[in-house]
């Protein structure tokens, strides 16, 4: 792994997949157009894969294994167990098997590879940017800082708690060993995330000091976890002041569907853009034609960058 970027710097990292490589070409050539080229764009996929996607290669763009990243070593399932989707969803991604035999979903890697690599990562600031995105106009290094040189950070309080993401708070409150918050109402999801890694290296290291053991082993001991809800409940509750700017919006535009073939209105999503949002993206899962994917994002790079595509 080769993480190394100024230390005032920003480094984008997507884990992905073969079965996302369509569109993730959309995502890399949206990258191509509008992220600044002094901001490495780190791809990290499981090891099979990773011909599949050297052709993104740039000088700007690194392929990466997974498997050189991970801090514990796993033994993949055969890919054939995704046939058998239709009996569980989660069979649809890798599974695996740790030494001790304890079976590992894919997500749940995919979560300790972004704080793995944050770890490790020299810049201050990395944004975790899924293959769903695609970038409609410039994003800069400092856009990551305010004017202070805080990095932002994705912080949305909600009028109520999300039912939903109660698993997440309490795991996330019981890796780092603190009580659950009652009634706790805020959310760090969203497609674009940005994270200071000086604060992820101290969240590492107070992981493993309140339970006397790798993070990874603490993470992995959980049915689900977000690695989201885990820097963000130490951000907030913990970490307080430590250079980060918390604001409720994020850098993307996300199209959530409620239903699989919800129709997406590129026009509407441009419409709705705020100053700060550099990116949009559609859920992975959504029945959105990688054709029509492509098409949004040439319509909205030419509505909000006035470039041609």
């Amino acid at each position: 792994m080769n993480a190394d970027a100024p230390s005032d710097g920003l480094v984008l990292l997507t884990c992905s997949m073969a079965r996302d490589i369509d569109i993730f070409e959309v995502l890399a050539h949206s990258v191509d157009r509008h992220v600044d080229q002094d901001i490495r764009h780190m791809v990290v996929v499981p090891g099979k894969d990773c011909a599949t996607f050297r052709r993104f290669a740039t000088d700007q763009r690194e392929i990466v294994a997974q498997e050189s990243i991970l801090p514990l070593r796993l033994f993949a399932l055969p890919r054939q167990l995704a046939l058998l989707s239709f009996l569980s969803g989660a069979l649809r991604r890798p599974l695996y098997l740790t030494p001790r035999f304890d079976l590992v979903r894919g997500w749940m890697i995919q979560q300790i590879l972004k704080i793995e690599v944050s770890r490790h990562c020299t810049a201050r600031g990395l944004m975790h940017v899924d293959s769903d995105v695609f970038f409609v106009r410039r994003l800069a290094t400092a856009d990551a800082f305010d004017s202070e040189g805080r990095t932002r950070f994705f912080h949305a309080p909600e009028a109520g708690a999300i039912e939903a993401h109660r698993p997440w708070v309490e795991a996330a409150a019981q890796c780092l060993g603190i009580p659950v918050p009652a009634g706790f109402a805020t959310h760090y999801i969203e497609n674009c995330v940005l994270w200071n890694t000086d604060v992820v290296r101290q969240m590492i290291a107070h992981i493993e000091a309140a339970h006397g053991r790798p993070y990874h082993e603490v993470l992995l001991r959980h049915g689900t976890i977000s690695e989201y809800f885990i820097y963000g409940l130490y951000a907030d509750l913990i970490a307080q002041d430590q250079g980060l700017a918390a604001e409720s919006e994020s850098y993307c535009n996300s199209f959530w569907p409620a239903t699989a073939d919800a129709p997406f209105d590129v026009d509407l999503a441009i419409a709705q853009m705020t100053p700060k949002q550099c990116a949009m993206a559609v859920q992975s899962t959504h029945d959105f034609p990688v054709a029509e994917r492509a098409r949004s994002f040439e319509t909205a790079t030419r509505a909000l960058s006035g470039a041609a595509v």
